[in-house]
């Protein structure tokens, strides 16, 4: 009898250690999201988004304002392109169409920014690039 009980506690125990040892299984849909935070509208992305470009560049209220319209315009329509099924014919097409929606943002925000605000966005920009990068060596940089 306190053989059983020995095996059964040991069996009880290999149990919960292999169990504890196993991943959380990641959906589709929490990709992006970090810990347990819900997904943000556009409206709340681009607030938040224009008050961090504020502080960091030192923007005016009416740049601030400006900034905040361009990024909820972008953040609207990529909301919109992430609602497309993503299939490998049209993979590239997209790839395309984020790629010309990023210079044309680009191309808004330095019309609105300062000569020296927008040296200082792209030096910004470049560290957090180098940032990333730096956190996944063996992603290789696409042309």
């Amino acid at each position: 009898m306190k053989k059983l009980l020995v095996l059964l506690a040991a069996f009880s125990f290999s149990i919960a250690a292999a169990y504890a040892q196993t991943t959380p299984v990641k959906h589709a849909y929490a990709q992006h999201q970090k810990g347990d935070k819900a997904a943000k509208t556009p409206e709340q992305r681009a607030e938040q988004k224009a008050k961090s470009l504020s502080q960091k560049l030192g923007l005016s209220a009416a740049q601030t304002e400006q900034v905040r319209q361009l990024n909820l315009a972008r953040y609207q329509e990529m909301q919109a392109k992430r609602t497309q099924v993503a299939t490998p014919a049209n993979k590239q097409q997209r790839h395309q169409d984020m790629k010309a929606s990023k210079e044309r943002y680009e191309t808004q925000l330095k019309q609105i920014l300062s000569a020296e605000q927008y040296t200082k966005y792209t030096q910004l920009q470049a560290s957090k690039e180098a940032k990333h990068k730096g956190q996944h060596p063996q992603r290789k940089a696409k042309s």
